[in-house]
């Protein structure tokens, strides 16, 4: 799969969705919660579950809001394309206010509470 620095793409024929598990805000968000959670053992296995659901969850609902316009006379297949292009995909998961919140919800559910943790 060519993603390089990318965070998705969907084959809209195949009605596929592609993610490249490896790009760098996800990893760079991955070694973020990991640190915080240096102290608990077998923490980075969930870290890196927990990160990749959140991020899956939003492009999963962009994807799911992008064929909804299906059918519209306003909302071509080409213009379709262009909202799951890699670049729009990639758009869609720069704002991470969400995903941060809900990745620190997940977390402190899972490994813990960070509330009484030194920074």
């Amino acid at each position: 799969m060519d993603l390089e620095d990318r965070a998705a793409k969907f084959l809209i024929q195949e009605n596929l969705l592609l993610i490249n598990a490896d790009f760098r805000v996800f990893a760079d968000m991955v070694k973020r919660w990991c640190d915080r959670y240096a102290h608990v053992p077998g923490a980075q296995a969930v870290v890196n579950d927990v990160v990749h659901e959140w991020f899956e969850q939003q492009l999963i609902e962009a994807v799911l809001g992008t064929l909804a316009l299906r059918g519209s006379q306003l909302w071509t297949l080409e213009h379709l394309r262009h909202l799951c292009s890699e670049e729009a995909l990639t758009a869609v998961i720069l704002p991470r206010y969400h995903i941060e919140n809900n990745v620190k919800r997940t977390l402190g559910a899972k490994l813990g509470t960070l509330k009484d943790r030194v920074a």
